[in-house]
C-alpha cells in the first residue's frame, strides 16, 4: 500500500506559481491582468499575507461579465464582490485522486477549470483540473501496468506453487501387494487444500491417508505441504500407528498455521498379514468400506478427535475393522458430497453410495473416473467449487 501511494503524486507538485491580487484591487484592473496574460487560469486574493479568495477567468468572465453593462457596473467595484465562493481549496499534500473526489463534491459537472493549493493561510499556487485530470490519467496507466507485471508474477509464483504441490502427491495408481490403488485431486483453484498419499511399513502394510484444509489457494496448500512433510518425518522416526501420526501432524500445523486454518484427515493402516485395518479421524468424512462377500458397503462411522491445527495437545483414538480379499476401501474428502447443481442440490451421499455400487466390479482407477464423472454430469461442470480428493483401495 506504502508503494502504491508513492506512485501518486500530490498536487504540491502540480499547482502552478502566480501573482496575487489585493482585495481592493478594481474589477476593471484584474480584467485587464487577465486580458495582457492570456495563460492566466486565476488569481488568489490575499489580505493582511493570508489567502482571502479566488478569482478564475472562466468565473470572471463567463459567469460573471458575460454581458458588457456588466463591466460598466462592476468596473469601479472592489474584487471582492466577485469572488468565487463555490472553489474549493485544497492542501498541497493532497494527492491526486483524493483532490479529484474533494472537487466532484461541490462540482459533480466539472466546471471549475481550476483551483488554489492554500497552506496554513497561504496560497502556494493554482491547479489546472485538466492537468489534473491528466496527471490522474497518467498514474492510472502507470499502475495498470505494475499491476499487470505483478499479476503475471504472482501468476507465474502460483503456477510454480501448484506444480510442486502435484509433485509432492504420490502416483495415482499404485500396488502393494495384493491391493490395488487409485487415487486423486481435482483442485478447485491453481493450488488446493486437498492430499492424499500412501506408505509402507516393511512387505505387509500400507498406510493410506486423505486430508482436507479448510480453505483452498496458496496458504492452505502451505499447510498442506507441512503436513505431508511432518507425516514421512515421523514415519522415518518410527512413528506408524494412525493415532500418534495424527498427533504429529496436528504439532506441525499448529506451528504453521497458528489456529488460522484446520485441516481434517483420515489416516488407515491395512495389515494384510491380519487382514484388518487401523485407523483414526480428525474430525474427516466417514470411509466405506464395501464388502466384497456381501456386496454391502458400510461407512466406519468413528471420529477420533478434533481436526487438526484446532487444540495444541490433542489426542486421536484408533478403531479397527476386518478387511478381507474382495473388500474395497473408499476415502474421499466432502468436496464431492457437498458439490451443487444449478438447482443448489447437493450430490450427497446416497447418491455416492449409488455409484460405489454401480461400480463394485470396476477397478479402483476406473472407479475413480466413474465418481468424478458422475459427480461432474451432476454438477453440469467441469469443475468443482471445492477441492475433491479421493483414495480408492481394493484388496483382490
Amino acid at each position: 500500500m506504502d508503494n502504491y501511494r508513492e506512485c501518486i503524486p500530490q498536487l504540491s507538485g502540480l499547482s502552478r506559481p502566480t501573482s496575487h491580487i489585493a482585495p481592493d484591487a478594481k474589477v476593471k484592473e484584474v480584467v485587464e491582468l487577465f486580458r495582457k496574460d492570456h495563460s492566466l487560469l486565476a488569481l488568489p486574493v490575499v489580505s493582511d499575507g493570508e489567502y482571502a479568495g479566488f478569482v478564475s477567468r472562466k468565473g470572471l468572465f463567463f459567469r460573471r461579465l458575460i454581458h458588457k453593462y456588466a463591466l460598466d457596473l462592476y468596473g469601479n467595484k472592489p474584487i471582492t464582490v466577485l469572488l468565487e465562493g463555490n472553489t474549493p481549496v485544497m492542501e498541497p499534500e493532497l494527492d491526486v485522486n483524493s483532490a479529484l473526489v474533494k472537487l466532484l463534491a461541490v462540482d459533480p459537472v466539472l466546471e471549475t477549470d481550476c483551483f488554489p493549493v492554500v497552506s496554513k493561510g497561504c496560497c502556494s499556487g493554482i491547479v489546472s483540473v485538466s492537468e489534473l485530470m491528466m496527471q490522474i490519467s497518467t498514474t492510472q496507466s502507470f499502475l495498470l501496468d505494475k499491476l499487470y507485471s505483478l499479476s503475471a508474477r504472482i501468476r507465474d509464483e502460483v503456477d510454480k506453487a501448484a506444480k510442486i504441490q502435484q509433485d509432492l502427491l504420490p502416483e495415482s495408481e499404485f500396488v502393494f501387494g495384493d491391493i490395488s490403488v487409485g487415487a486423486g485431486v481435482v483442485t478447485s483453484s491453481e493450488v488446493g487444500g486437498d492430499f492424499y498419499d500412501y506408505f509402507t511399513i516393511g512387505d505387509d502394510r500400507l498406510g493410506l491417508i486423505i486430508a482436507d484444509v479448510s480453505g483452498h489457494g496458496v496458504q492452505a496448500g502451505m499447510v498442506t505441504t507441512a503436513a505431508k512433510a511432518s507425516l514421512h518425518t515421523l514415519i522415518a522416526m518410527g512413528v506408524t500407528t494412525p493415532s500418534q501420526l495424527l498427533e504429529g501432524m496436528n504439532r506441525a500445523i499448529i506451528a504453521t498455521a497458528c489456529q488460522s486454518l484446520l485441516m481434517t484427515c483420515l489416516i488407515v493402516l491395512v495389515d494384510l498379514r491380519e487382514n484388518r485395518l487401523s485407523f483414526a479421524n480428525a474430525g474427516h468424512n466417514f470411509p466405506y468400506i464395501r464388502r466384497g462377500r456381501s456386496g454391502h458397503s458400510e461407512q466406519l462411522q468413528e471420529v477420533s478427535g478434533f481436526p487438526l491445527g484446532f487444540e495444541a495437545d490433542c489426542r486421536y483414538r484408533e478403531f479397527h475393522s476386518v478387511f478381507e480379499k474382495g473388500d474395497t476401501l473408499f476415502l474421499y474428502t466432502d468436496g464431492i458430497v457437498e458439490c451443487m447443481n444449478k438447482d443448489g442440490e447437493e450430490f450427497g451421499y446416497e447418491r455416492l453410495e449409488g455409484v460405489l455400487s454401480e461400480g463394485i466390479e470396476f477397478s479402483p482407477g476406473a472407479m475413480r473416473g466413474l465418481l468424478l464423472e458422475s459427480a461432474m454430469d451432476f454438477v453440469g461442470s467441469g469443475s468443482f467449487e471445492d477441492d475433491v480428493s479421493l483414495v480408492i483401495a481394493t484388496y483382490n
